[in-house]
C-alpha cells in the first residue's frame, strides 16, 4: 500500500499528527508513507525513518504566480498513490492529491476554502484537540481496513534516538523544569507577560532545578534574564538536541507554542499557559497535562492585535507555581 500524508505547516500542527502517523505505520508497516510538508518544517520528519519526505517549496507556493505550477510539480511526485490522507484542511493541501489523480482521498473532517470538495472520503466535522483530530484520521482510515485502535494518542518521540545536548543538568534530587517565556512572531499574542514569568522563577527557584528555553527570537531576554532570575538557560542548540535536552526534564510550562507540542510528543508533562487560544481545538491530549487559563468571556478569540491581552494579564503566577506544585510525582 503506497500512502501519501498531507500536513503542510506548521511547526506545532506537524508534531500534532506526528501520532497519528506513527499509529498507521504500526499498523501498515509495509506501507510505503510518503509525507508532504513544507521545506522549512521538512526537519522535523527526521526521528522517523520510515517516512518519505515530498517538499512543498514555500515561497513557490505562496506566490500566486507559481502556486499552481508547484502544487502540479508535487502531485507529480506522489502519482501513482493509491491513497491519501488530509490533516491540513486547506485547498492547497487538497489539490495535491487531486492533481495526481490519487483514487481514495481521506480528510479529518476540518475544511478551508471548500476543499472537502476534492476528497472522495471527507469525515464529519467535530469540535476536538487536533490530536484527536488527526487520530480520528487514522482510526477511520484503519477501520476501512479491518483495524481497530489507531485513535490512541502516544508519545511518538519518547523513544527514538536523539543527537546528544551535552551536560544539562545538575545531578541532584530536585525536579527538572524547562520555562518557555517565548513564542514566535506570529503568535507573540500566545506569550504570557514577562513579569509573571520573572515572578514564577522567584517562586519556583528553591524548589526545582529550573532552566529558560530561549530561542533565536529570546536572544535580547538571553543577555539578561538568567543573570536577573538566577536561572540558567539552555545553551544554543539545535532543534533536535534541544529536543533532546527538553526530553529529560519532568515538567515543560510553556503558552501554546510548538514547544509545548514537542513536549507532549516527547511524553514529557506539559502544563500549558492559555489566552487567547481554544483550550479545545488547541488542547492538550489526555494524560499529556493540564491547561491553566482564566476563562474570561472574550476568549478564546483570534484576535492577533489585541492590546488588554486580559486573558493573559490575569492568569497570575500563584496559579502557576499552585498547578506544578500539584502535578503528581513532580511536586516539589
Amino acid at each position: 500500500m503506497d500512502l501519501v500524508l498531507l500536513r503542510l505547516s506548521a511547526l506545532g500542527d506537524i508534531l500534532r499528527v506526528l501520532p497519528a502517523w506513527a499509529n498507521l505505520h504500526a499498523a501498515f508497516p509495509g506501507a510505503r508513507f510518503r509525507a508532504v510538508v513544507e521545506d522549512r518544517h521538512a526537519f522535523l520528519l527526521e526521528p522517523l525513518p520510515w517516512l518519505e519526505p515530498v517538499i512543498v517549496r514555500r515561497r513557490r507556493l505562496s506566490n500566486p504566480f507559481s502556486a499552481l505550477s508547484e502544487l502540479k510539480r508535487v502531485g507529480g511526485l506522489v502519482r501513482g498513490a493509491e491513497v491519501s490522507l488530509d490533516f491540513h484542511g486547506i485547498l492547497k493541501a487538497a489539490l495535491i492529491p487531486k492533481l495526481a489523480s490519487i483514487p481514495e482521498r481521506w480528510g479529518d473532517g476540518v475544511t478551508k476554502e471548500f476543499a472537502g470538495s476534492l476528497q472522495t472520503h471527507p469525515l464529519a466535522f467535530r469540535h476536538q484537540t487536533r490530536y484527536d483530530q488527526a487520530l480520528g484520521l487514522a482510526e477511520a482510515f484503519g477501520r476501512s481496513r479491518g483495524v481497530e485502535g489507531l485513535g490512541r494518542f502516544q508519545a511518538v518521540l519518547r523513544g527514538v534516538d536523539l543527537p546528544d545536548p551535552g551536560t544539562i543538568w545538575l545531578q541532584d534530587a530536585k525536579p527538572r523544569v524547562v520555562l518557555v517565556p517565548g513564542a514566535s512572531r506570529r503568535g507573540a499574542i500566545k506569550r504570557w507577560p514577562l513579569r509573571h514569568w520573572l515572578k514564577l522563577a522567584a517562586e519556583l527557584k528553591g524548589r526545582y532545578d529550573l532552566r529558560w528555553s530561549l530561542g533565536p527570537e529570546e536572544e535580547e531576554l538571553r543577555t539578561w534574564l538568567p543573570a536577573a532570575t538566577g536561572v540558567e538557560a539552555l545553551p544554543r542548540l539545535g532543534f533536535w538536541q534541544l529536543a533532546s535536552a527538553l526530553r529529560q526534564a519532568d515538567r515543560v510550562v510553556a503558552p501554546d507554542t510548538g514547544l509545548l507540542h514537542l513536549a507532549v510528543v516527547l511524553g514529557v508533562p506539559a502544563l500549558g499557559l492559555y489566552g487567547s487560544s481554544d483550550p479545545v481545538v488547541a488542547g492538550l491530549p489526555e494524560g499529556a497535562g493540564p491547561v491553566l487559563r482564566t476563562g474570561i468571556a472574550c476568549a478564546p478569540c483570534r484576535e492577533r492585535a489585541c492590546q488588554r491581552r486580559q486573558c493573559l494579564e490575569e492568569l497570575l503566577p500563584g496559579a502557576v507555581s499552585g498547578a506544578l506544585r500539584g502535578s503528581g510525582p513532580i511536586a516539589g
